[in-house]
Order: C-alpha cells, then structure tokens, then sequence
C-alpha cells in the first residue's frame, strides 16, 4: 500500500502492536512518535494520510494533538483515529465536541481496528 501513516502512541507495547497491524495490512510508511509535540513536529516535513493517536500522553496529548493538527492547512482534511482507553460518555462527548468523529477504543480488535483502517483511507 502506498500509504503513509502517522502512529503517535506513548506506550510502547501499544505503539508496536498498531504498527505491527498496519504492517499486515501492507502499510509500511509509518511514522511514529511518543507524544503530539513530536508528532506534530515530525508532521512540518513528512506527509500522512492517516493519523492514528492515543489520546493520554505526556507533553502534549491527543485532544491537544488533534487541535493543532487541524489548524494546519495541510492536514485539515487528514483522516484522524483516536486510539483510547476512554470510553465514557463524557469523554466520547468531550471528543466530539471537539471535532473527532473516528474514535476507538482499546484494546484494540484486530478486526475493528483493520476495518476502521480500510475506510478511513477509502481502499
């Protein structure tokens, strides 16, 4: 796949395991950071179709991450995955206020995360 996809996950187990699902969907371009302050500098040089981000990291977190993103004339209408272990009303409320619409929530099913994958980038 001919795809590029930006994984910011604080948690190193996570992080590999998502990188290790997209390997297996073919996806190979992965671009990966720890919090959304690298992400979002790594983002100034470096394309992504997809932005897949845990939403509870140091520095800057998702929520924060997904805001400064969107500010960004480039990435304005880059597909966004919020990976999270919150799955309150308040917060899903809290995200959508915010403008998240694609959100799941951890741990991930291969399944679900592969679908939700697919459509995002539309193949």
């Amino acid at each position: 796949m001919d795809y590029t996809i930006c994984v910011v996950e604080d948690e190193r187990v996570s992080r590999t395991m998502i990188i290790e699902m997209l390997k297996k969907m073919g996806i190979n371009r992965i671009v990966a950071s720890t919090n959304g302050q690298t992400a979002l500098d790594k983002l100034q040089t470096q394309r992504a179709d997809l932005i897949i981000s845990d939403w509870h990291m140091p520095v800057m977190d998702g929520l924060e991450f997904f805001r400064a993103v969107k500010k960004e004339e480039a990435f304005k209408d880059t597909p966004f995955l919020m990976v999270t272990v919150e799955d309150s009303k308040e917060k899903v409320v809290e995200a959508l206020k915010w403008g998240i619409r694609d959100y799941i929530v951890k741990p991930l099913s291969k399944d679900s995360f592969e679908n939700k994958v697919k459509t995002l980038l539309k193949f």
